[in-house]
């Protein structure tokens, strides 16, 4: 139990980094006078650079140790997040997130792997089952978290904070994690790795920068041709490659696959929703820091409700269900929130908060058990691997692409009504909601307006985004259900695993 509470522990820490500064990201924009495409890479390039580097991580870990690369990445971390708390400049902030991906990295890879190379497969199911709830728990206390230090302190102090909770859980990894690591299976794939960062990276940077500076501009077609280049390149080489960092040919193999997907989507769906819904309560709502999180914690209510029942739900009706209906509510609540308007009280929110985080609970220990029993006992490195990066790409694009639509329905709001404004004042309101409302301070008679078409356009832009994250889960839901192996399809590759362990014990 120590074990599994250990590794629950470092994924809390990772995902309520990132929750809280998911509540933090209005309130930033409003400090910094950052534009939306600033406050998009304040998340992202966190989730972008983790999930770029979860494989070469994996592998190293795998061949070095997987508890030796945790407390590197542990002291990674932890010093980007006290230098993120001490600067006040946009950019510093956002290559500050970029390193603590680096070491979030070396972190999440171990912590999976560990639990299915060490713990019993009697006992396994439950504790991925805890695994994945211990994400919607970071999450929860995250976000708690930072609403209440931003609204007592600075912005700033979420870092800080988080480096304290980050430096005690390194303290319980050290204590309480055996070292496990498998050298003779792991693969070291530098141009593989080099491939994959820029793949992932050029794709968001096109996505992200597209809406903004237009989907001609230099540099959001040098993002694309790169991005492109980049994942094509990566794909070729995988293939060829006698060492691959992913063994392609393992999404043949339905479960790996079908896991892969609906992991992918789910965080595809969450980390957009959480980027935009924050503004949505913060400039609509008009709610403080802690408010805003408090707002968003029946999601934390619902999703270990839905974790907790999924694993018995699928052994009754087949993980393809199961996880197929978990995407489905997601979509549900994604079409509930679209439903909203500027005179919509907290209930509708709430109510479809409701049903979006029951679904997220459904579809994940399915999808995370999928994908782990598809792979023998020597390669549960990859599995874990995989797991984090679909996770993590899941979210970096589901930011950049959830939140370009919010920005786009924004902007669109805004050029709207720009005849009626003063010349040059639409350029500013339209950079971004909190810049928006800054300018409305100051501009006199013209300031309620201001307010009232921020609100506007805010709204318009979030129903947007919660439109293309229904219309993604939909989509990933029917393809759950049609490719989800039946019983018997394909036999679990993890039965040796207990003999494995034993082994390794002797």
């Amino acid at each position: 139990m120590l074990i599994i509470g250990s590794m629950c522990l470092a994924v809390v820490v990772i995902i309520a980094s990132g929750a809280g500064i998911s509540v933090a990201i209005p309130f930033i924009g409003e400090t910094l006078q950052a534009s939306q495409s600033e406050l998009q890479w304040i998340i992202d390039a966190f989730n972008v650079v983790l999930a770029a580097s979860l494989l070469p991580a994996g592998a190293l870990g795998d061949r070095f140790g997987r508890k030796r690369l945790m407390l590197i990445g542990f002291v990674i971390f932890v010093a980007a997040l006290v230098w993120s708390a001490a600067t006040t400049d946009t950019t510093t902030l956002i290559v500050m997130r970029g390193i603590a991906g680096a070491g979030a990295a070396l972190i999440f890879p171990g912590t999976l792997s560990t639990i299915t190379n060490v713990i019993p497969d009697e006992s396994r199911g439950k504790a991925v089952a805890a695994w994945a709830a211990s994400a919607s728990l970071g999450g929860t206390l995250g976000s708690l978290g930072a609403g209440g230090l931003i609204e007592r302190y600075w912005f700033g102090s979420i870092f800080l904070a988080m480096a304290v909770v980050s430096v005690v859980a390194a303290i319980v990894v050290t204590v309480a994690v055996p070292e496990t690591s498998d050298p003779a299976d792991s693969n070291l794939d530098p141009i593989g790795s080099v491939l994959s960062i820029v793949g992932i990276g050029g794709l968001v940077l096109g996505i992200i920068e597209g809406p903004v500076k237009g989907w001609t501009d230099t540099i959001t077609v040098a993002g694309f041709v790169a991005g492109i280049i980049g994942l094509l390149g990566f794909v070729v080489w995988e293939l060829r490659t006698e060492h691959p960092l992913l063994d392609l040919e393992l999404f043949e193999r339905r479960g790996f696959s079908t896991g892969s997907v609906s992991i992918f989507l789910q965080f595809f769906a969450s980390f957009g929703f959480f980027f935009v819904a924050t503004q949505h309560l913060a400039f609509v709502f008009d709610y403080s820091p802690f408010i805003v999180a408090a707002a968003l914690l029946p999601i934390g209510v619902t999703i270990p409700l839905g974790s907790a029942l999924a694993p018995g739900l699928s052994k009754r009706l087949g993980r393809g269900i199961v996880g197929a209906s978990g995407l489905l509510l997601l979509a549900l609540g994604s079409f509930m929130f679209t439903l909203l308007t500027t005179g919509s009280n907290y209930w509708a929110f709430g109510t479809a908060v409701l049903v979006y985080g029951l679904g997220f609970g459904l579809a994940a220990p399915p999808a995370t058990e999928a994908i782990v029993e598809s792979l023998p006992a020597e390669e549960q490195g990859v599995a874990s691997a995989i797991n984090d990066v679909m996770r993590e790409l899941g979210g970096a694009v589901g930011i950049a692409i959830i939140g370009s639509a919010f920005s786009a329905g924004y902007k669109n709001e805004i050029d709207n009504a720009s005849a009626s404004f003063p010349p040059g004042l639409a350029d500013t309101v339209r950079e971004a909601p909190g810049i928006g409302l800054g300018a409305a301070a100051e501009a006199g008679p013209d300031a309620p307006r201001i307010v009232e078409l921020v609100q506007t356009s805010v709204n318009s832009g979030f129903g947007i985004a919660m439109w293309a994250s229904a219309s993604a889960t939909i989509l990933g839901a029917v393809y759950v259900l049609i490719r989800s192996p039946r019983g018997g399809d394909e036999t679990p590759a993890l039965g040796s695993l207990e003999a494995t362990v034993d082994d390794r014990r002797e």
